[in-house]
């Protein structure tokens, strides 16, 4: 029978069969057998038609038809990392599934990923940031486990620089920031030039809607400290980590003056 657009390689037949686990194509005609890597798989031309009509009608908000051409793409190539987050989102933010975008990133974090796809997951990230922003260090971390070669260094920093920025200044409160994501942020800082994502961070100490620039609570003392300890030095952290380059000797001026400027407005309290 026909499978979505494959044929055998040997005879040319589209009479096979295909086992979506193993990838092995089986011709009913000449009895070949072979096996596709995800690569040649991905880019067989029914799948990559579903495929990209699934990425189109999710960004003009068409998500069931775009869930149904995934879900296409998914009968064939099961592990289609494009198909498998707009499916995921689709269960999360359409039909209530809580843990499908997390089921995604479990499912997706130990795969070896195509450029191609790669690149369709950073534009469909990008796409839905407001509903993404718990989902900041996964997508990031994904996006870099297969982006390792330096010449993806500008592409990675330049993806980091367009998602962070936006989810730290959507944060509600100092809270996001926690133990772990301070590492994930000195890391990122560390490894890849990111003065959006470092600056949002110092723009956070007075734009924080909790912060207490931004709600007049510098008058209780309790609740500066805390922003101060949970937030403010936390960043002086992460700019400290900043790589060697031409932003890091502004930056770290930048925070000293925010730094001084903050305990000179605690040292007013009684």
């Amino acid at each position: 029978m026909e499978v979505f657009g494959l044929t055998c390689a040997g005879c040319g037949s589209t009479d096979v069969d295909f086992n979506t686990e193993t990838r092995k194509v089986t011709c009913n005609q000449c009895g070949k057998v072979e096996y596709y890597s995800r690569a040649q798989l991905g880019a067989t031309g029914k799948i990559v038609i579903a495929k990209d009509n699934a990425i189109k009608f999710f960004g003009e908000g068409n998500l069931s038809g775009a869930r149904e051409f995934a879900v296409d793409v998914l009968n064939v190539m099961q592990d289609n990392a494009a198909a498998l987050f707009i499916v995921a989102y689709c269960d999360e933010f359409v039909e209530g599934q809580a843990g499908a975008m997390e089921g995604f990133f479990r499912r997706t974090d130990p795969m070896p990923l195509e450029s191609d796809e790669v690149k369709d997951l950073m534009a469909l990230f990008e796409d839905k940031l407001p509903n993404l922003r718990d989902f900041e260090i996964q997508m990031v971390t994904l996006v870099v486990k297969n982006l390792q070669s330096p010449d993806d260094r500008a592409r990675l920093s330049e993806f980091i620089d367009r998602v962070c920025p936006y989810c730290i200044l959507h944060y509600a409160s100092e809270d996001f920031m926690t133990p772990e994501r301070e590492d994930f942020y000195r890391d990122v800082a560390g490894h890849c030039d990111v003065p959006k994502t470092c600056l949002a961070l110092l723009r956070g100490i007075r734009e924080i809607p909790s912060s207490p620039w931004k709600a007049g609570s510098f008058a209780m003392r309790a609740r500066a400290t805390y922003f101060l300890e949970h937030y403010v030095e936390p960043v002086g952290r992460v700019v400290s980590a900043m790589r060697d380059g031409q932003f890091k000797p502004k930056f770290l001026q930048a925070y000293a003056q925010e730094h001084e400027k903050y305990l000179a407005a605690m040292s007013q309290l009684a």
